[in-house]
């Protein structure tokens, strides 16, 4: 019977798995931000994989706040195109403020966002339709072909699923860079994105789809991919691209406060272009607390009869380690 039970759970790890990586074929990719360090890196990632690996078509960016307030968000959009000679990228701005109660900033990542630097930009423009009507939108245009990515609060998507109750089911993915997993390691505190749209959160998880959600939980990444400070700056960092020029002044603020080095959105977006880093994948039945003590704590129910959800468990650093290589060395032979 254990013998039976192992080649179940196989099976359903390969099925997730594939579920997971089987959206690269579609080629479209939305990414929605909130203006951080790690929000440029994971953009970064994307555009990257994109020119140099046939990766995902990134067909829009869409802003909210988070790390910064969306205006600085929209700014920090034009810096990232900038450095990424991509100013075709087409940039959404979306929701200035949570849908009830908004949080201010930790300012991690520096009052702007990317290292409080001052470099200038040549301005991009927004397109005149909001992130919840271009979501919407590219959700008919491209319907199951399109993946979203959402590193920052939820607010947008929240927006984007009330306004249209079909618009989750027309999706072919939706990775969110969201929650948490508790254990007695794991102190009981409300995760960053969460926090800053806590009804945005229960909206989009609450009526959330299986076949289209994955939760990449930051409590995960913190255990798994912590490469370290020394890695980031000791190799990464010493990658002679442009690019990597300027993740080492946008993130010179937050490798400043401590010697770890994990951050959750660079980290989400390399799971969702390369599926060899995803170790095991469970599916949950995902609910926030919204009142009491616990209020923004998110749970999990790996036993529930309909989960709404799959969510990352565990990781592979090494594939997570020669994938960031692999793509930012890339550019470096481009430029030379």
């Amino acid at each position: 019977m254990e013998g039976v039970n192992f080649l179940f759970r196989t099976l359903c790890t390969v099925t997730i798995l594939f579920s997971i990586s089987a959206y690269a074929t579609e080629k479209k990719l939305i990414v929605d931000h909130d203006g951080g360090a790690d929000d440029a890196m994971a953009i970064f990632l994307a555009l990257l994989n994109e020119k140099y690996f046939d990766g995902p078509e990134v067909v829009a960016i869409t802003t909210t706040h988070g790390n910064v307030d969306e205006n600085q968000v929209f700014y920090n959009t034009q810096r990232i195109l900038n450095v990424a000679q991509r100013p075709d990228v087409p940039i959404y701005r979306g929701s200035p403020s949570a849908l009830i109660r908004d949080f201010p900033s930790d300012l991690y990542f520096g009052y702007d966002g990317l290292g409080d630097n001052t470099t200038t930009v040549e301005p991009i423009a927004a397109q005149k339709e909001n992130a919840a009507e271009a979501l919407i939108a590219f959700s008919k245009k491209l319907k199951g072909g399109l993946t979203i990515v959402t590193l920052g609060p939820l607010t947008n998507i929240a927006l984007a699923m009330k306004l249209d109750a079909d618009f989750m089911s027309r999706l072919s993915q939706i990775f969110i860079a969201a929650s948490y997993i508790y254990t007695d390691n794991i102190p009981q505190k409300v995760e960053f994105n969460v926090k800053m749209d806590i009804e945005a959160y229960y909206i989009v998880v609450e009526n959330g789809l299986l076949d289209k959600v994955t939760l990449i939980p930051s409590t995960t990444v913190k255990s798994y991919l912590n490469l370290g400070k020394v890695w980031r700056l000791d190799i990464l960092g010493k990658i002679q691209s442009n690019v990597i020029k300027a993740m080492n002044v946008y993130e010179r603020i937050s490798l400043s406060r401590s010697n770890d080095w994990h951050p959750l959105d660079a980290a989400a977006m390399s799971i969702v272009l390369n599926a060899m880093i995803v170790g095991e994948v469970k599916y949950t039945w995902n609910y926030l607390n919204l009142c009491g003590n616990r209020r923004g704590m998110t749970e999990n129910n790996f036993n529930f009869k309909t989960p709404n959800a799959k969510i990352i468990y565990t990781l592979k650093k090494e594939a997570y380690r020669v994938f960031l290589l692999k793509i930012f060395s890339a550019d470096v032979e481009s430029e030379n």
